[in-house]
């Protein structure tokens, strides 16, 4: 419908232009640009056109639900002095943390539990 009405303004430009005197091949030459403009601009998404989306997600939902699984899994390894040696520090390790840096897992899961 746009493209319509912007095609229409064309012809009445090529007609006006017709009537003022021009010849009709200048006053269709004359009108195609106005009318290429007013197409383009008819096809150009609004500025003002409301973007309908869903409200954002709360902010920390998914690092809070992390945490807090980590947390929990270094309290038991906590418990399991073997298994905080084969998981955890290998796991760190390949993240390029050095494990004789890293706290114990009781130091560990409770700065974890204050970023919850």
């Amino acid at each position: 419908m746009r493209t319509a009405l912007a095609l229409l303004v064309g012809v009445v430009i090529g007609v006006v232009i017709w009537l003022l005197g021009a010849s009709p091949q200048w006053a269709a030459a004359l009108a195609v640009p106005p009318a290429a403009f007013c197409v383009l601009v008819s096809r150009l998404p609004r500025a003002t056109d409301v973007v309908w989306s869903s409200a954002p997600p709360p902010p920390g939902s998914i690092s809070t639900a992390h945490a807090s699984t980590l947390a929990g899994r270094l309290a038991e390894a906590a418990e399991d002095p073997r298994r905080y040696q084969e998981r955890f520090r290998a796991r760190f390790a390949r993240l390029g943390i050095e494990a004789s840096e890293m706290p114990g897992p009781k130091q560990l899961a409770e700065r974890l539990r204050r970023v919850e």
